[in-house]
């Protein structure tokens, strides 16, 4: 009987999101990323890591972490706009994609976006995402840990799980000028994979298009 590799996902939601408005508003794609075709297409990197079947090697547990407007202070930002429908628009967006992430079962963790300071601030989301990753991968005996994230916060999370004995794979994706993946963070990471160069340039033994929407 083939042993199942079980794999967690953890998504660093501001990061994603910066992803797919890439490809599909900058990019020659002109196509959101498929969270199931990149699922797929993790399983495949970690089955050609551990020269398994992909089909062996299956996402148990996925999570995605990002901070959110209270609804007053989308109201206040409408007001401040003379924007009346800005509230309902952002909230209809949100619960657009969180139906999104239900139907690839992502479970969503949201964290109040802090506004006491003089730019809104993503406060908490590094923690919440470390705690949930190590504690899933003590408890659900996670092999593998992917995290889609580029930040260098997150070091001591891949360090403990490597003590646990659990393999780590960062989604390294970058843009020229505006993102960098923090290469401390990928020399930690069991291993780590160029999202963006295959993207442009593919890669042999799997379709890249499939991380994609269709048209």
């Amino acid at each position: 009987m083939t042993q199942l590799v079980r794999i967690g996902v953890f998504y660093d939601g501001s990061y994603f999101q910066a992803i797919t408005n890439h490809y599909r508003y900058s990019h020659e794609v002109g196509r959101r990323i498929d969270l199931a075709g990149l699922h797929r297409f993790l399983c495949w990197c970690v089955a050609r890591i551990e020269k398994a079947e992909p089909k062996a090697c299956r996402v148990v547990e996925a999570h995605y972490f990002r901070g959110r407007f209270a609804l007053a202070d989308l109201d206040d930002k409408a007001a401040r706009d003379d924007n009346p429908g800005y509230a309902e628009e952002v909230l209809r967006g949100e619960r657009l994609f969180d139906q999104v992430l239900v139907a690839n079962g992502i479970r969503a963790h949201h964290l109040r976006v802090d506004m006491s300071q003089d730019r809104p601030r993503e406060k908490g989301v590094d923690v919440a995402l470390s705690l949930e990753a190590f504690d899933m991968a003590v408890h659900r005996k996670l092999d593998w840990v992917v995290l889609i994230s580029p930040d260098a916060d997150f070091v001591p999370l891949l360090r403990k799980l490597a003590a646990l004995g659990t393999s780590t794979l960062v989604l390294a994706w970058e843009q020229p000028g505006k993102t960098v993946v923090s290469r401390a963070l990928m020399a930690e990471a069991t291993e780590w994979v160029p999202l963006h160069r295959l993207v442009d340039e593919g890669v042999a033994g799997f379709e890249i298009d499939e991380i994609f929407l269709p048209d």
